[in-house]
């Protein structure tokens, strides 16, 4: 359990959290778990009954779809502070994708019904909850349309400019994804995802050693990810 005053300074409060008075904040502290994932390790399956929600507090992962054919599509990358199964909460009682972690990371988990209380007896929250799932949901369909309209080189630069700027804010960083999980995430075959990163290597716009990753040249970078 995490201690009852926790969620009164941590992350936790922004956005959805922020309309609670201090008194529901510390009940639902008293109430939520705090858990840690190593790298690889499910957080919560597809399919699976959803049973609390879950905040992302440090490290990364990647929310996931498998397909009738069991292929599995990437949908998209949660972050620290991220609320992550949202998109779940209202349209189903289960799961419609995997949350996997792909840094260690730690999160806490709130009961389901607890929140749903929430929601019920906090219209100022309910609204909040709506809005943030909403904006999720917009980012989503933002980002895949983003990634659909560009050439295959412009779709491995917008992923390379994604962690450089959106996770690690660095230039320089290491993969928390295989180049098989890249394909995955901007709809390639892993061998373009490979080849267009030996390109960029060879062009002296990106350095490359195992998983470390440092951008040479940005306005190169950024060019690729606009004109293919």
């Amino acid at each position: 359990m995490c201690p009852g005053t926790e969620c009164l300074t941590c992350g936790f409060r922004s956005e959805v959290f922020a309309s609670l008075p201090n008194y529901q904040l510390e009940e639902l502290s008293r109430s939520k778990v705090l858990m840690h994932a190593k790298k690889g390790e499910t957080i919560a399956r597809q399919n699976d009954s959803i049973e609390g929600f879950i905040f992302l507090r440090d490290g990364l992962a990647k929310l996931c779809r498998t397909n009738a054919e069991g292929r599995e599509q990437i949908v998209g990358i949660a972050t620290p502070n991220d609320f992550v199964g949202l998109l779940s909460l209202f349209s189903s009682k289960t799961y419609n994708y995997s949350i996997v972690a792909i840094e260690d990371s730690s999160y806490c988990s709130v009961e389901y019904d607890m929140v749903m209380n929430l929601v019920g007896s906090n219209g100022e929250f309910a609204r909040n909850l709506l809005a943030k799932i909403s904006r999720v949901s917009d980012l989503l369909i933002g980002s895949r349309l983003d990634i659909d309209l560009l050439q295959l080189r412009g779709r491995v630069a917008y992923i390379l400019c994604f962690f450089a700027n959106e996770i690690y804010h660095s230039t320089r960083f290491n993969l928390p994804v295989s180049r098989r999980e890249i394909a995955e995430l901007i709809d390639m075959r892993v061998e373009n995802v490979v080849r267009i990163l030996s390109e960029f290597r060879r062009d002296r716009i990106i350095l490359i050693e195992g998983t470390y990753i440092e951008i040479l040249d940005k306005e190169k970078l950024s060019w690729a990810k606009m004109h293919g």
